[in-house]
Order: structure tokens, then C-alpha cells, then sequence
């Protein structure tokens, strides 16, 4: 007995090894079956085989952690589908030479129908319209369905798996596993598509032979065997129809596994090994127990009908009532056993020291941060309802996308602060206070030690206002200027918002760009793309878009950078050439009804400038001192007050427009600054006064 089993062990090592040659023989043997008569034994035994293999994929199918776990299954189906074919085609030659086809065709036809020809007619055409036209038919579907589902989401499903590698919340090889997957995955939703074809011929196939068996055995045992037509209908239907169950039998079993396998829905784990269809669904049907109660009450309605099977009824009840009742107390429990765990829970993860953290969470590109005694709020509402329409307006007007915000309520805040991040880096810290509203410090600076009176701090950039309630004297006089907390908050956030702008205009937004003019203007793309990379393309577009310059102009922009991009490589050089050809649409974004309204330097500012600038290889700026550079920014402070209704741009020469811009554009991020160039000879210009850098920073010629 040993000896048998360690050589029956060593068939079986070495058929997993050769597994492509049993695969290959199993082929073989398979259309051998379709020409050779084969002795009965081995018939009962290959339809044992057929049974079992049957038998065991319904089981695997159970066990499956999801569909790609199975991937070779419609080879499989095919295998199998072919098999029981050859071994109904190896059954009917038996039938029909023999009038024998092994014990188990004789026993099906006897025993399970009891020799009934309408019986076993009956069942067959039964087991026949449950395969074919319920399983089969909405497998089918099933298949068609995913595996047209499953095309259209693969570029979803890569950009996905794609950004999170970008991101660092994957790893190479766990994207390459996830591509890899979603290859197969697609693979087999399209090849089981086809493979559902094999197993509905299958059933017409089943009914086609059941035919030729019942007629063409009656023909054979009457007109060849000269036997009487009723021992001949009796020997050939009961052959038949054993020979119909037991290839229906395997088929219903085969087409259920398909099933199963297609409409499954995969858990998104992918660590749990135990994951299969019978743990889902046990789990998933236990999930609710009111559902459970509920129906042993509907148990007990029916048990008291009459005429019901009353003991039947009331037994359901019971086990439906006790299995409800059951959840009820396994959840009170699992919940009474959590709480402690809970409550000790008094620190984050990642101060917790307890677990070791495997991803984290990319920092959010816009975040609105309000004290959590704001939350609900209608004046919360008002002003993030505001900001982003305002944000929607500088996306339609200025022709580049931003990010959406992210609103977060936080108990450390102050009760009276606002705060608007990029990138989680503060950039506008304001007053949030309904109650209060600011007046300039200049002239009322005795006010600030006055109750209820807030002096604005640098931290907030309010150092030039005061905060008043509403109720103060001053503000009964209706010429002294005042703002609230509103109407500050949105002209700050507008300024942050066009300054955090170029940080979203990288070569994706760039690549974008360029794909819209390759569909409108493929000309022109293919020589821009010719004449500059694409890297310098999206450098000067953020630029321009650094100085609020619109980017909807995309011909004119790209005809500017063709004509200028093959001799000239500085970014910053480019940029001015760009503005220039833009001159246009510069002029027309800042002239008011009377013209435009302009702040010069002093020819001896000038001067002074001209002489401070310096180059490097990448930038030109002014080479001042600390108390140049104060001064300069004093004057605008003064120039450019929260104070001052009307609206100003700076105006300079050419080669001082970039380095001045890039003094002031940290505080003066909304001042535009023009070159001569980049005016109209028609436009009328009225000078507001002018800045020079030896008077006080209080002093200015109109």
C-alpha cells in the first residue's frame, strides 16, 4: 500500500511539473475521444471525471479572493466544455452500437427517473431551460457588460495608478503589480465575453444530441436490430436520458461557476487572504439583524394560516428570530469591547509611537481655515460662497485652472482669525469678526487704547487699520472710509490667489495648452514645439500668469514665442517680448472710462536704479541697500493704500520693469508695472505722481 501511494506521489510531483504536457495530452486525448470508440469502464470513468471536475470549480469558485484570482478559467471552460462534448459523442456511438454506455448512463436513466421516459423528459428539458436560458443567458450579459466596463475605465484606472506612484503612495513594483493586474483583469472580462458563447452552444448542443439518441436509437433497434418498437423506445430513452442528465448535470454546474466568477464584485482589500464569496455573503446577510427579526415575524404570520405546514413555519421563525437576536448581542458586545480601546485612543497615529506608518497625505493645494465657532454659519457661508466665485472668475477670465478648496474648521484657531493656505503654507491671515469694522490708523492712532478698540497686528498684515465695534462714534461719520471684515478678506484673497497661480501652471497645464492648439492651430503647435522645449513654454506662462496676464490670447502668446523664440533664450527676455505683442490686451485690462492712471519714477530715481542693476545667468535685479529698499517700498505703501479708490499702475522704463517688479512683488502682488513698450500710441495717460527714491517716503510730485 505505501509503495502504491509513493508512486501514485511521484505521478502526481511530476505531472505539476510537466503541467504544459498533461495540458497538452489532456487536448490530445480530447479529439481522440471525438474517433475512437472507447471501451465502457473508461467511459464511467471519464464521466466520474466530469462530475468531479464540475463538482470542484463550483467549490473554487466559492473560495476565489476575487475574479483575476482564476484568470485561466475561460481556457478552462473551454477545456471542459470540449471534454463533455467528446464525452456525449463517445456515449451516443455506445447508444447507439451497443445500446449500452456504462452503469452510470444506465443508472441515471433508471434510478433518478425510475425509467420514466416523461419523467426523465421533464427534467432534462428543465435542467435545459435553467442553464440555457437563466444562468447562461445572464452570464452572458454579465460578461458583455463587465468586459465593456472594464475597457472604458483602463485610462482611469492608469492615470490612477500612475498619479499615486508620482505621489509616493505606491512603490515601482507595486505599480508594475497593479498594471500587470489591470492588463489581466481586462483580459479575462473580454475573453470570458467569449467564452460565455462556448457554454450557451453547449446547452443547444445537449438538446441536438438528445434528439439524434431518442430517433436515431428508435430507428436503429427497429429497422437494423429488429426489435419491437416499445423495447426499442424503452432501451433508447432510458439511455438517452441518462445520457442527457449526465452531461446537463456537469454543464449546469460548469455554467454556474461562470457565474459566479463574473459577478462577483471584488473587495478593494488587498491584503486579505480569507476574502472569498461565501465569507462575503455570510457576513453581508448577518449584516443587518432587524432584516433577520422582521422575517421571523413573517415566519409566524404564514405558521398561522390554514392549512400551512404550521411546524415547518414556526421552526424558520425560531432560527431566523435567534439568529437576529444573535447579531443584536454580537454587536452590543463587539461595540462594549471597543470602547475602552476607544477612549484610550488620545493621540494621533503618528505620535502615537505604537505603529509604524506606511503612507501619508499629500499636503492639500488650497485650504480655508476657519475657528470651529464658525462652522454653520451664514457669514462663513457668505464668504466661501464669495471666494469661490471670485476664484471661478480668475479661471474664466484669465484662462488657467486652480485647485478646489478645502474647508477645515479647527479648535486652535482664534475665535476671530481666517486663514487660506497653498499648499498648507499660510498666505492670508486676517480678522474674521462680524461685530467689528477697520478704519485706517493714520489720524485715529489715539482710538487704540479706547475699549473695544482693536489695533490690527503685523502678524495679519493689519498694522495700518483699527478694529472698531459697530456701535463706535466714528463710525456715525459717513466720509471717514471703512471696510469689513468681508470686503478685506476677498481683496486679499484675490491678491493670494493670482500669486499662488504660477505654482499651477507646470507641464501638465503646459501639455494641455499645447494639445488645444494642436486641434485648433496644428500648424502653429508643431512650431512652437519646434522652435522652444516645452519646459521653456510652460516657464514663460508662468511668468506671465505671475503678473496677471490672461492666458486665453494662446495664438497671439504662441505666434510672439515663434518669433522670438529661435534667437532669444532668456525666460525673462521672452516674457517682455510676450507683453509687448500683448500690448493690446495689457492696455485694455487696466485703462479705465478717463485712460490710464500712472505712477512714474523721477528721472533721478531712475538713474539711481539703472545704475544698481545687476545680471546673473538666470535673473537682473537692483543691487540696493536695506534702507533703498524700504524706502522704495514706503513710497508704494503710501502710493497704493488700502485708502486710495482709484486704480494705478506703475510705468517704467523697459530694462527697470522686471527687476522693480520683482522688488514689490511680494507686498504689491496686485500693482501692475508697465513698460513704455508695452503702451498704445492713442492711449491717454494720466499721471497720478511720482516716486523718487532721495525724498521721504511721505513725499511725491503730482
Amino acid at each position: 500500500m505505501n509503495s502504491m501511494f509513493l508512486i501514485l506521489n511521484r505521478i502526481a510531483l511530476g505531472a505539476m511539473q510537466r503541467s504544459e504536457i498533461v495540458g497538452a495530452m489532456f487536448a490530445m486525448a480530447i479529439v481522440f475521444m471525438l474517433i475512437i470508440p472507447l471501451p465502457l469502464g473508461l467511459i464511467d470513468t471519464l464521466i466520474a471525471v466530469n462530475i468531479c471536475i464540475s463538482s470542484l470549480l463550483v467549490v473554487l469558485a466559492m473560495y476565489l479572493p476575487k475574479p483575476l484570482a482564476f484568470s485561466s478559467f475561460p481556457a478552462v471552460l473551454l477545456l471542459t466544455t470540449m471534454f463533455r462534448l467528446a464525452l456525449s459523442i463517445s456515449t451516443t456511438r455506445q447508444i447507439l452500437v451497443q445500446q449500452d454506455a456504462g452503469h452510470i448512463v444506465a443508472a441515471f436513466g433508471t434510478f433518478v427517473v425510475g425509467g420514466n421516459l416523461a419523467v426523465g423528459m421533464v427534467m432534462f428539458l428543465i435542467l435545459t431551460v435553467v442553464n440555457f436560458l437563466v444562468i447562461t443567458k445572464g452570464s452572458e450579459r454579465v460578461a458583455e457588460v463587465a468586459a465593456r466596463f472594464t475597457l472604458d475605465a483602463m485610462p482611469g484606472k492608469q492615470m490612477s495608478i500612475d498619479s499615486d506612484l508620482r505621489a509616493g503612495l505606491i512603490d515601482v513594483s507595486t505599480a508594475k503589480r497593479r498594471r500587470v493586474d489591470l492588463a489581466k483583469e481586462s483580459q479575462l472580462f473580454g475573453a470570458m465575453d467569449g467564452a460565455m458563447k462556448f457554454v450557451k452552444g453547449d446547452a443547444i448542443a445537449g438538446l441536438v444530441i438528445l434528439f439524434i439518441n431518442l430517433i436515431g436509437g428508435f430507428s436503429i433497434g427497429v429497422m437494423q436490430l429488429g426489435m419491437p418498437a416499445g423495447d426499442a423506445m424503452h432501451t433508447y430513452s432510458v439511455l438517452t436520458i441518462g445520457d442527457g442528465l449526465i452531461a446537463q448535470i456537469p454543464a449546469l454546474l460548469i455554467s454556474l461557476t461562470a457565474g459566479m466568477i463574473i459577478t462577483r464584485v471584488s473587495s478593494d482589500s488587498e491584503t486579505d487572504g480569507n476574502n472569498n464569496i461565501g465569507r462575503e455573503i455570510a457576513e453581508q446577510l448577518t449584516s443587518q439583524p432587524k432584516a433577520w427579526i422582521l422575517s421571523s415575524i413573517g415566519m409566524f404570520g404564514f405558521a398561522l394560516l390554514p392549512g400551512m405546514p404550521t411546524g415547518v413555519f414556526i421552526v424558520l421563525a425560531v432560527l431566523t428570530l435567534a439568529t437576529g437576536s444573535f447579531q443584536v448581542w454580537r454587536a452590543k458586545r463587539l461595540l462594549v469591547a471597543e470602547r475602552p480601546q476607544m477612549e484610550n485612543e488620545v493621540v494621533p497615529p503618528e505620535l502615537n509611537g505604537t505603529e509604524d506608518l506606511r503612507q501619508f497625505n499629500p499636503t492639500r493645494p488650497y485650504l480655508l481655515q476657519f475657528p470651529s465657532s464658525a462652522r454653520g454659519t451664514a457669514e462663513t457661508l457668505d464668504l466661501v460662497q464669495a471666494i469661490r466665485r471670485m476664484r471661478n472668475s480668475i479661471v474664466y477670465n484669465y484662462g488657467f485652472t486652480l485647485p478646489a478648496f478645502d474647508i477645515e474648521f479647527q479648535e486652535s484657531l482664534p475665535v476671530d482669525e481666517f486663514r487660506y493656505s497653498v499648499y498648507e503654507i499660510p498666505r492670508v491671515i486676517g480678522t474674521f469678526n462680524v461685530a467689528q469694522s477697520a478704519v485706517g490708523l493714520s489720524g485715529h492712532d489715539h482710538l487704540a487704547e479706547e475699549e473695544g478698540v482693536t489695533p490690527g497686528t503685523e502678524t495679519r498684515r493689519e498694522s495700518t487699520l483699527l478694529w472698531l465695534p459697530a456701535d463706535h462714534p466714528l463710525l456715525e461719520n459717513e466720509q471717514i472710509p471703512r471696510w469689513g471684515f468681508h470686503e478685506l478678506l476677498m481683496q486679499r484673497m484675490e491678491n493670494a490667489i493670482h500669486a499662488s497661480a504660477p505654482h499651477f501652471i507646470g507641464l501638465q497645464e503646459t501639455r494641455a495648452l499645447m494639445g488645444w492648439l494642436e486641434s485648433e492651430q496644428p500648424e502653429l503647435a508643431q512650431e512652437l514645439q519646434r522652435v522652444m522645449p516645452i519646459a521653456r513654454f510652460s516657464n514663460v506662462l508662468q511668468n506671465l500668469v505671475a503678473e496677471r496676464i490672461p492666458l486665453r490670447s494662446v495664438r497671439a502668446i504662441a505666434e510672439a514665442l515663434i518669433e522670438h523664440g529661435q534667437n532669444e533664450r532668456d525666460i525673462s527676455l521672452l516674457t517682455d517680448l510676450v507683453r509687448i505683442s500683448l500690448k493690446e490686451h495689457i492696455c485694455y485690462q487696466y485703462t479705465q472710462e478717463d485712460g490710464l492712471h500712472v505712477w512714474l519714477l523721477t528721472p533721478e530715481m531712475e538713474e539711481q536704479l539703472r545704475d544698481s542693476l545687476r545680471q546673473t545667468q538666470s535673473e537682473v535685479f537692483f543691487s540696493l541697500t536695506q534702507e533703498q529698499n524700504m524706502a522704495i517700498l514706503a513710497q508704494m505703501r503710501n502710493a497704493f493704500a488700502v485708502e486710495n479708490a482709484r486704480f494705478a499702475v506703475m510705468l517704467v522704463a523697459q530694462d527697470l520693469r522686471s527687476p522693480l517688479r520683482g522688488l514689490i512683488q511680494d507686498e504689491f502682488h496686485q500693482v501692475p508695472v508697465l513698460s513704455f513698450a508695452e503702451l498704445q500710441s492713442n492711449l491717454s495717460i494720466n499721471v497720478v505722481g511720482r516716486l523718487d527714491l532721495d525724498d521721504s517716503a511721505e513725499s511725491f510730485d503730482a
